[in-house]
C-alpha cells in the first residue's frame, strides 16, 4: 500500500482518538473540522529533530517542548529540556495555562508520532496557536542526536556539518562520554501532569 495512504489513515485514526478528549460543551473558538483537516495536511506543522535540538542548545526562551507520553515513559528517558504532559491530561487547567502562552512555540513529541499528532489535533481543535509536532519523535531524536552516525566519505560536506552539530549537541546534553560524566539533574514541577526534565540518562549508546 502507498505510504502516503498509510500516513493519511494514521492521521485519521489519530484525529478520531483525539476527539475523544475534546470538551463536551460547545466552544465558538473551536476550529471547524474542514479547516482542521486542511491544517493537518500542512507540512509546516512539523519541526525536525535538528531544528528542535538547535533551539534547545541555544536555550531559546520561545521554545516549549512538550512530551505527551505517559509519566512512566517520560521518567525512563526524555529529551533534556522537555516537560511532560500526558495526552490525556492536555485539557487540564494547568496544561491549558502552558498551551495558552501565545509567545511560545509549543512542540509536541512522543515515541514516534501518533500520540503527538493526537495532542496537536486536540490543541488545534480548541484554537491553540504556534503548535508543532517534532517529526519522528523521541525515538528519532535518540537515533539522530544521541546515536548520530558518521557519514560515508562519499557524502557531501553538508552531511559532515550536520554530523558535527549532532555530536556537539549530544555532548552539550550529556557531557563527554569518554569521562563517563553525564551532567544535570531531573527537576519536577508541583503539578502531577507536568514534569520538567533538564537532563536524562541515556537509554543506550553514546555521543
Amino acid at each position: 500500500m502507498n505510504k502516503k495512504y498509510l500516513l493519511l489513515a494514521g492521521i485519521i485514526i489519530a484525529l478520531g482518538i483525539g476527539m475523544l478528549f475534546m470538551p463536551a460543551q460547545k466552544d465558538d473558538k473551536q476550529l471547524k473540522p474542514e479547516l482542521l483537516l486542511a491544517a493537518i495536511d500542512d507540512p509546516s506543522r512539523f519541526l525536525t529533530t535538528d531544528d528542535v535540538t538547535d533551539r534547545l542548545v541555544k536555550k531559546d526562551p520561545a521554545l516549549l517542548l512538550i512530551d505527551v507520553r505517559s509519566a512512566s515513559q517520560f521518567n525512563a528517558f526524555a529529551i533534556p529540556g522537555a516537560i511532560n504532559i500526558p495526552v490525556d491530561s492536555l485539557l487540564s487547567s494547568s496544561a491549558l495555562e502552558l498551551l495558552e502562552q501565545n509567545e511560545k512555540d509549543k512542540v509536541f513529541c512522543s515515541n514516534a508520532g501518533v500520540t503527538s499528532d493526537q495532542a496537536w489535533i486536540i490543541a488545534k481543535r480548541i484554537g491553540m496557536q504556534r503548535i508543532y509536532v517534532m517529526k519522528g519523535g523521541v525515538n528519532h531524536w535518540f537515533n539522530t542526536i544521541v546515536k548520530a552516525k558518521k557519514p560515508a566519505d562519499t557524502e557531501p560536506s553538508e552531511a559532515f556539518r550536520q554530523y558535527s552539530f549532532r555530536k556537539a549537541a549530544c555532548q552539550f546534553f550529556y557531557g563527554n562520554p569518554e569521562t563517563g560524566k553525564f551532567a544535570g539533574k531531573q527537576v519536577r514541577k508541583k503539578e502531577n501532569i507536568v514534569v520538567k526534565k533538564s537532563t536524562g540518562k541515556s537509554s543506550g549508546g553514546g555521543c
